[in-house]
């Protein structure tokens, strides 16, 4: 690998012969020089191996470094924790094979981390198409990191890039969790306390979403995951988080509750009565059955009650005058 090289894109492949000639094309169009690429096939069985053995053969360059690596246990964690092992840049970016970045992204993230070595993690907004045709902004922070990603997974996986050493020093991907592997990764990082810096700019990003891509019609297809998820998140954290911070994510438990039970799936009352034992006394208790209910019969928004809450403590704590009450 091109020891020049300050950066790294990790990229798994699990059959994305449809998606991924576009995803590369679009990685060997990046400014930024010397960079290198790692591709990481995870058995794929359709032409997606020979699709990235193709463009690698092309764009193969003494200032752009390309590896194609076979990781044949299945998982995605997996697939990125063998990236991440043969890394051996400063930095990282982890990017999904259906996706993809306009030819200043990585140049862009380069420049803040030259510009400020002492930043840990860069990241900007993203542009999501969905499904169905529409188009919206994911958003990224670099300020209340647990509070934004809790509600607003802020730390997914193609908004951001982070130097190598936090990443290692956090513990990689975690195998065990097979959905919401970069949910779980963010809250780990944030507890490593990172100086984080936002891109102010149009988003760079393209994600696209795929007809498997984690939605609430599939909540009952993966709620043994989903649950196994968020268990994971919450045992990694009880130990190095504040309890009004274990309540934010207690929430959010309540409203995947709410989701599994509308999806007509059993883990979701189980998951409510794990939450509730936690209530600290019977208001808060009737509070968590009331958003899981709200939840459960087709609600949304309760990320905004909660960004609400959330907003007016601080207000309140700093002694400034509100913005809510403008």
């Amino acid at each position: 690998m091109n020891s020049e090289s300050r950066m790294t894109i990790v990229v798994p492949v699990l059959n994305r012969e449809a998606t991924l000639q576009r995803t590369l094309d679009s990685i060997s169009g990046q400014t930024a020089r010397p960079l290198s690429v790692i591709i990481v096939d995870n058995g794929s069985t359709d032409n997606s191996r020979d699709i990235a053995s193709r463009w690698m053969s092309r764009h193969k360059a003494s200032d752009f470094d390309i590896t194609l690596l076979d990781m044949h246990e299945k998982g995605v964690s997996k697939a990125r924790n063998l990236g991440l092992r043969e890394a051996v840049t400063p930095y990282i970016m982890f990017f999904d094979s259906d996706d993809t970045m306009s030819p200043h992204h990585v140049e862009d993230i380069m420049t803040e981390f030259a510009a400020d070595p002492t930043l840990d993690i860069v990241g900007r907004d993203v542009r999501l198409h969905t499904i169905n045709g529409s188009t919206r902004t994911l958003p990224f922070a670099d300020s209340d990191l647990l509070f934004q990603h809790i509600f607003y997974s802020i730390l997914s996986t193609q908004r951001y890039a982070l130097r190598t050493s936090l990443l290692r020093k956090a513990g990689g991907w975690n195998e065990d969790a097979t959905v919401w592997t970069d949910y779980e990764l963010g809250l780990r990082l944030i507890v490593e306390n990172p100086k984080v810096k936002r891109i102010d700019r149009e988003p760079a990003v393209d994600v696209y979403q795929q007809p498997d891509s984690i939605t609430t019609d599939s909540y009952s297809k993966r709620d043994k995951e989903l649950m196994k998820s968020f268990l994971i998140c919450n045992e990694k954290l009880s130990g190095n988080m504040p309890l009004r911070d274990l309540k934010m994510l207690d929430l959010k438990g309540i409203v995947l509750a709410g989701n599994l039970t509308r999806a007509k799936s059993p883990e979701g009352r189980r998951l409510l009565v794990e939450i509730l034992d936690f209530a600290n006394g019977p208001f808060e208790k009737i509070e968590r059955y009331a958003c899981y209910l709200y939840t459960a019969l087709g609600g949304r928004g309760i990320h905004r009650i909660a960004y609400f809450r959330h907003s007016l403590k601080k207000c309140l704590k700093s002694h400034r005058t509100c913005p809510l009450s403008k």
